[in-house]
């Protein structure tokens, strides 16, 4: 009589078993891992990989336009640097907070096209920059 591991639900419990049974069970269990050695060097899971330092190239990211991208916005920081300090405090208000014109102008003390027209030169100037 022969005894033989036996996993049941993760746990290890030793079976005595006839030595006939002990032979083929040891053939079955060899035959498996031959089977499982076959198919891993075949087909690796996808975590298996990942979990071994393997990265995965997302299909919908476009490296070169986030580099473009990134650029411009490098660009625009520093074309807002050549801005005075109440263009500055306009452009945040206007894009960034995205305040109405109207309700600037009128903080301000000055019509809404007046508004308008420092806002387009602000533009002009950046793009004149950004160029």
């Amino acid at each position: 009589m022969k005894k033989i591991k036996y996993e049941i639900n993760g746990t290890f419990i030793d079976i005595e078993v006839t030595d006939e049974f002990a032979a083929q069970y040891e053939q079955i269990e060899a035959e498996e891992k031959r089977i499982d050695r076959k198919e891993t060097r075949r087909h690796q899971s996808l975590n298996a990989l990942v979990d071994g330092g393997f990265q995965v190239v997302d299909p919908d990211s476009d490296i070169e336009e986030q580099l473009v991208n990134q650029n411009d916005i490098d660009l625009l920081h520093r074309a807002l640097t050549i801005l005075t300090d109440e263009q500055k405090w306009l452009v945040e208000q206007v894009f960034y907070c995205g305040r109405k014109q109207s309700v600037i102008a009128a903080e301000l003390g000055i019509c809404k096209q007046a508004l308008n027209n420092r806002i387009a030169r602000i533009i002009k100037k950046i793009k004149k920059f950004m160029n």
